[in-house]
């Protein structure tokens, strides 16, 4: 029995949403060929259809070629509108929740996609970060100016923690089989995770940790979190005042005890 999918998402405008059915779904991908506003309008409602989990059933059954085409537009442009990698993610979250759906997104390496937008939006982020430290020293700038960069600043690191967060959820769910979750690590799972210990968005950093629990029983992935300078970066979690956070990031410290070299960190 289906239960329907929690994507945590809320749409604008729904009103514009009441209309939106399955026997569309063609239309709605259409949209995707057109104008990056078009795009973001059909991400959205493709996003609505799949909070029926009935509508999914049908899309595996009836509609799985539109998927390849949904999963090519999240690879190709996901450096370009960062709204509808949002929506386009928070779609193919719906169908990980399930583990019949899993192998549609592995088919189409949505897990590869999602690797390298997490990359991606931590290069961004440091580039617009570095910017704004070098304006914040700047002459050439007033206060008001600096604030405006600033204020675009946070409203895109606020865009990133869930589209990333999301991004995290979707790779943990696939990691579910062991043979996926090597490749993974191969392909540098666990210093993306690290280098997201330092956000600060409690739904972000928890499915990090999370994450970093799984993979912290395994060896090889120890000395990697070891190496990128871990128990640092825990002790700095530490300084949120979060039980959940708190609880998790022991159970990591717990994990890595075991290791000599952590132990003598």
């Amino acid at each position: 029995r289906f239960m329907r999918p929690r994507t945590g998402f809320k749409q604008k405008n729904p009103q514009e949403l009441t209309t939106v059915n399955i026997e569309e779904i063609e239309k709605y991908v259409d949209l995707l060929y057109e104008t990056p506003e078009d795009k973001v309008k059909g991400a959205r409602f493709l996003l609505y259809l799949v909070q029926s989990p009935k509508n999914m059933y049908i899309i595996r059954q009836e509609q799985e070629k539109l998927l390849d085409v949904i999963s090519r537009t999240l690879h190709d442009e996901h450096k370009k509108i960062l709204e509808l990698s949002i929506y386009l993610i928070y779609f193919f979250y719906a169908f990980s929740q399930y583990q019949m759906f899993h192998p549609l997104l592995l088919q189409r390496t949505v897990g590869e996609t999602c690797m390298q937008i997490i990359d991606y939006n931590l290069m961004k982020y440091d580039y617009r970060k570095d910017e704004l430290i070098h304006l914040s020293t700047s002459n050439k700038i007033t206060p008001k100016d600096y604030q405006i960069h600033l204020e675009k600043f946070l409203f895109l690191v606020r865009k990133q923690d869930r589209l990333l967060t999301k991004a995290f959820q979707i790779l943990h769910r696939l990691a579910e089989d062991p043979k996926v979750e090597v490749k993974m690590v191969k392909k540098g799972i666990v210093n993306l995770l690290l280098k997201n210990m330092n956000r600060i968005n409690i739904n972000l950093l928890l499915e990090v940790l999370l994450f970093l629990k799984k993979l912290s029983i395994i060896q090889i992935n120890k000395d990697t979190m070891i190496k990128g300078k871990i128990f640092e970066k825990m002790m700095k979690v530490f300084e949120i005042r979060h039980p959940y956070i708190w609880a998790i990031n022991l159970q990591i410290f717990f994990n890595l005890s075991f290791d000599h070299g952590f132990r003598m960190e």
